[in-house]
């Protein structure tokens, strides 16, 4: 009987390994009915959007962000650059701007990728497995800027992010960090197109963009374990007595 229990509970927490975690909604600012259709042209600069999270998971397992990207030159199919982007996540324990607290300790950083070709529209995906860790990456705070920085373009492209307002999940601030390499992170609290008023009005400059995450399911695998570790401990007082 002892033998039989051992092998349930082996059997119990080789099964909870394979069971998969449920994603909760973290943050959503992409909800269709509120996109503003604006496409703001980021330059070479890093622009971060601070965000606070909703809900309680925190081991990130999906991200998405939302980006456009335009080339004048002879062949409107390709860039005239070798385009890229660059993606990290932050802290708010940056020095003080302006009474705020700007990003700070760097979570997470992609490294340079390829952005293949202008698109009036397109989603950058980042998912647990293969640009995270299998478990997911871990946010330790609800309030981070997470930040995109396109490089390498021609004289003819032009690549930046789409705003959305408000967010559905979680919550921003109308206004956006921009990191000045000679000058560290400064607030932007709105923006105006050239020879328009930004059509969002003053601020709300926040990003389209998605995050899932997960809470460690320990259940099945905890009561797994202790089933087995109490088993263990049983055989051992049994085996004593004898």
């Amino acid at each position: 009987m002892l033998k039989k229990n051992v092998l349930l509970a082996a059997g119990a927490l080789l099964m909870s390994l394979s069971l998969p975690l449920r994603a909760d909604v973290i943050y959503d600012n992409s909800n269709p009915a509120n996109d503003l259709h604006y496409r703001f042209d980021t330059g070479t600069n890093e622009i971060g959007d601070e965000i606070l999270l909703g809900g309680t998971a925190r081991y990130l397992t999906n991200f998405s962000f939302e980006y456009w990207g335009v080339s004048t030159g002879p062949n409107t199919n390709s860039f005239a650059g070798a385009v890229q982007a660059q993606v990290r996540f932050y802290e708010m324990d940056g020095p003080l701007h302006n009474g705020f607290n700007t990003p700070g300790t760097c979570f997470y950083d992609s490294g340079l990728f390829s952005v293949p070709s202008p698109t009036p529209r397109n989603t950058f995906v980042f998912t647990a497995g293969s640009d995270f860790l299998s478990g997911g990456l871990f946010i330790p705070t609800n309030d981070i800027t997470w930040s995109v920085q396109f490089t390498g373009m021609g004289a003819t492209d032009s690549l930046g992010v789409d705003i959305y307002c408000p967010p559905v999940v979680g919550t921003n601030y109308n206004d956006y960090w921009v990191n000045d390499p000679t000058g560290g992170w400064t607030l932007t609290e709105n923006y105006s197109a050239p020879g328009a008023p930004y059509p969002g009005g003053p601020g709300q400059m926040n990003f389209g963009a998605l995050m899932e995450g997960q809470i460690p399911e320990p259940s099945a695998m905890v009561l797994s374990l202790v089933g087995g570790l109490g088993i263990w401990g049983l055989t051992r007082r049994l085996r004593r007595k004898e």
